[in-house]
């Protein structure tokens, strides 16, 4: 039978004005049975490769081939190209080809699955659409929000100015008072209570001078004080020493710690396997790596209560964890007043603290005030301490400033950025340029010497 029908394919294709070489209608013969054999073992792209070998082979295409090769396409479910086939098999005078009725049907099939794929693509493209104008609009919104949001933060930092004046002439009126007292004590009580102010560094500088302690000094690889001359006056035996802080001074022999006075006399054993310096009138100290309490000059222990961990004090304050590895913040009371409910915390910088909370196996962070009210959610990646009001954060790989409302000043859009320095400026990086930015956030270059306003 195939022997048969092919006998047609080429008696039709010798009246046609091409008449093929012997030989070629033999490979066309060969090449068909093979076509027929690989469409009966769903061979399909192998049954298009040989149909298109025998169309070349005779100059023309027939009935029969054309109805090998919508069956395949079909198969494959590619629509588009059974249509084409189909076109050309009733294009070719199929006659009372025995496939007619079957290539009807497949034409039919074939019509009705491009015009469902047409409808799904036109829908989708109008879904697609529809998408990104909804994208659209809500990256204009959130602009329009990040834009506000910078916008009321500057008021408020405008506003604020006059209240930051305000604080500013008390603490000097507070520093005249403590310079009149004229006592160690008055000074360390003025740098407790504006740890962050204007006048703290002048008033640290000024009572080291006027009451000097020892400065430590290595001699023969151990560690001991020198007095203002340069006189030895506390022998040199510790492994490890910190300067004096609070008239104490942290000293450690092999893996211990312990402190000593400005005479050179052990008044908190050397015991304890990690020690911090003394703040606020405390120390972290740790008997074992599991367990921290805070201890007094006397060595006495505050509030007779441990921790997992522990911060040293800051502005007040101090980080503890408790035991299920979550941190909070106590007062020199002891008093828990920032309840333990962040994985990671910094010290507290300018009334403001940097909290971690982990979340999906990542840390994101925020900053909480000396109350425990969120300033920030927990969007960043990096938060800094603050300095003047600002601090810097990083979003999304990128880092920008925010102020002490928890404002942005600046979108996150640079590599990295600088510490403000003593000129209020911080190198930011964006590209290949580096440009000076303000606490405001505005760009500046020095050229010649002169700051000169500059875009991004």
């Amino acid at each position: 039978m195939k022997k048969l029908i092919f006998s047609m394919i080429l008696a039709s294709s010798m009246t046609s004005s091409f008449a093929a070489p012997a030989n070629n209608e033999a490979r066309a013969q060969s090449l068909y049975f093979q076509a027929v054999e690989e469409l009966d073992q769903n061979n399909y792209k192998a049954v298009l490769s040989k149909v298109a070998e025998i169309t070349k082979l005779l100059g023309t295409t027939k009935p029969r081939l054309c109805y090998l090769a919508a069956k395949a396409q079909y198969a494959q479910q590619d629509y588009a190209a059974t249509q084409a086939a189909c076109k050309d098999y009733f294009a070719s005078n199929p006659l009372q080809d025995a496939g007619y009725d079957e290539m009807k049907e497949m034409a039919a099939v074939a019509a009705s699955e491009l015009d469902a794929q047409y409808r799904r693509q036109r829908e989708d493209a109008e879904a697609r659409k529809s998408a990104e104008a909804e994208k659209a609009r809500q990256e204009q919104e959130e602009a329009a929000a990040f834009a506000k949001r910078m916008k009321d933060g500057a008021d408020r930092r405008a506003q604020d100015v006059e209240l930051q004046k305000m604080r500013e002439e008390r603490e000097a009126a507070e520093y005249k008072k403590t310079q009149d007292a004229n006592t160690k004590s008055a000074y360390q009580d003025f740098i407790y209570k504006f740890p962050s102010g204007k006048l703290a560094a002048e008033a640290k500088a000024e009572m080291l001078r006027k009451w000097p302690s020892p400065t430590r000094a290595l001699k023969n690889n151990k560690y001991g004080y020198v007095d203002k001359s340069g006189k030895m006056i506390i022998k040199a035996a510790y492994d490890n020493a910190s300067e004096f802080n609070e008239g104490v001074a942290r000293v450690g022999k092999g893996s211990r710690y312990g402190f000593i006075n400005e005479e050179g006399k052990v008044v908190i054993p050397i015991n304890y396997v990690s020690a911090s310096n003394f703040s606020y009138g405390y120390a972290v100290v740790k008997p074992d790596v599991n367990t921290a309490f805070f201890i007094d000059k006397s060595g006495a222990v505050l509030d007779e209560t441990s921790f997992k961990d522990a911060k040293s004090f800051s502005e007040g304050l101090a980080a503890v964890q408790d035991e299920y590895y979550m941190y909070g913040f106590i007062n020199t009371s002891g008093r828990v007043v920032i309840e333990n409910k962040f994985n990671d915390v910094s010290w507290f910088h300018e009334g403001i603290a940097a909290v971690g909370k982990s979340e999906g196996g990542k840390m994101l962070y925020g900053y909480v005030d000396k109350t425990g009210a969120m300033l920030t959610d927990f969007e960043f990646q990096e938060a800094k301490d603050f300095q003047n009001g600002v601090a810097r954060v990083k979003k999304d790989g990128k880092f920008g400033l925010i102020d002490k409302f928890g404002c942005p000043i600046t979108k996150c859009e640079f590599d990295r950025i600088s510490d403000f320095g003593a000129d209020g400026l911080a190198v930011a990086k964006k590209g290949s340029f580096d440009v000076l930015l303000d606490v405001e956030g505005r760009p500046w270059a020095r050229v010649n010497g002169k700051l000169i306003k500059v875009k991004l």
